[in-house]
């Protein structure tokens, strides 16, 4: 039974995500969520949990499930190509068939590995922002952050140039359809999506057979063969589409939207700024201020195999479980003033890669790319939004925090990069 919140900005019906002014700013709603009820029966019976070791354990308990999300996923975005593909994602696998496909990717992510990326990098991030930097504006997301997540990710999973405009328009009609909010039109969109990127990696994944690299999808059809020698049980051609896909939304979209959030954080808060600019020594710790403060990934989607008590209540078997990491990262029981904008915090560990089990393999990658485009964005003289406040607007979304765009402008740099 939710609890009277009249005088609060959650209804008294009880959180719904879809809310405009939930999409808008989410923070004044964790805010009171946190302060006075941490463990929230929203709208349709969903809880809502939003302190930070709540989250963690919600997040890497295996009695909070995936695969029973599935179940309901599947009835809801019904028969076509989402279904044949993604009823095999990661994000939708408990152990062990999620270890079991986990371990196909997992080499490629090995810290050592993502370390040596850092030259090519920031080469890269070079490339992209010298065209921008001599016009003096452009828009962070379509100009700058997206290219810059979708360039890494291809590149690691092998996917040539002349793919990376297709898997950009797909990964853009496909992703409202894994947030459990879509409508007809998105799942309609969403099918012919996944069904033109399915027949496009089957003709790579076909292609590298024959011609291994040294990329994600040669490395796991090489732990494929590894695996079915060792007889256990084949990995089928979709789930190693639906995997690859997976890396897909993990390494371009969330990148590309911290990119964004960070930098409108850092804009918002000028002194900030400025004080990066004056010690490139804080790029890290921006990094992980941004990571905390408005985290791209904002809540994952769980539901109980079993009853389970939590901040005094209980939830029961086959409830839906929201664990809010965007809250989390303001819980202040984990963080000291947690709703102030602080590049010199120590000891950040915010929640925005999961925990666990599901701990995000490509955190080390995330981290440096952010730290690159951190380090190269802040070097322009008089950065300043190009529009006003009122007229940034949301994607809308359950789950992410991203900006439909974010327009900038700055004083033009003729020798990029100098």
């Amino acid at each position: 039974m939710t609890i009277p919140l009249i005088g609060t900005p959650v209804p008294a019906t009880g959180l719904d995500p879809l809310e405009p002014s939930f999409q808008n700013d989410p923070y004044p709603y964790y805010n009171w969520l946190l302060r006075n009820d941490p463990v929230h029966q929203g709208a349709e019976g969903t809880w809502y949990v939003t302190r930070y070791a709540d989250v963690r354990l919600a997040m890497s308990d295996k009695r909070f499930g995936c695969a029973s999300v599935r179940d309901f996923w599947e009835v809801m975005i019904g028969p076509g190509p989402l279904k044949d593909i993604m009823a095999y994602t990661l994000f939708f696998e408990d152990d062990p068939n999620h270890a079991r496909l986990r371990s196909l990717v997992a080499p490629v992510f090995a810290p050592k590995r993502m370390r040596a990326l850092g030259p090519d990098i920031d080469r890269t991030v070079d490339d992209l922002l010298a065209p921008q930097a001599v016009r003096g504006e452009m828009d962070l997301v379509s100009d700058f952050a997206a290219p810059v997540a979708l360039v890494f990710v291809c590149d690691l999973l092998g996917i040539p140039p002349e793919g990376y405009q297709g898997v950009r328009t797909w990964s853009l009609d496909i992703a409202p359809t894994l947030d459990l909010v879509p409508n007809e039109e998105e799942i309609r969109k969403g099918n012919i999506a996944m069904g033109a990127f399915a027949d496009y990696l089957r003709e790579l994944i076909e292609i590298r057979k024959a011609q291994p690299r040294d990329d994600l999808i040669s490395i796991m059809l090489a732990e494929v063969e590894t695996s079915t020698r060792a007889g256990e049980r084949p990995v089928s051609i979709n789930e190693i589409i639906s995997t690859i896909i997976s890396v897909v939304f993990a390494g371009h979209d969330t990148v590309t939207n911290q990119i964004t959030n960070t930098i409108l954080a850092l804009l918002r808060h000028p002194e900030q700024l400025e004080l990066l600019r004056r010690d490139r020594g804080l790029i890290p710790g921006a990094v992980e201020e941004g990571l905390r403060y408005d985290s791209a990934v904002q809540s994952n989607s769980r539901r109980l195999g079993e009853d389970v008590e939590l901040g005094g209540k209980l939830l029961k078997k086959g409830d839906f479980v929201v664990a809010l990491m965007g809250a989390a990262n303001r819980d202040p029981l984990q963080f000291d003033d947690p709703d102030r904008f602080d590049i010199t915090r120590t000891n950040v560990q915010p929640m925005s890669f999961g925990a666990g089990m599901r701990f995000c393999l490509g955190a080390v990658l995330a981290r440096i790319e952010l730290r690159s485009a951190l380090d190269r964005l802040v070097n322009l003289e008089n950065m300043r939004l190009a529009c006003a406040e009122e007229d940034l607007s949301y994607q809308r979304s359950s789950m992410f925090r991203s900006l439909v765009d974010l327009p900038i402008t700055f004083d033009p740099v003729r020798d990029y990069p100098r």
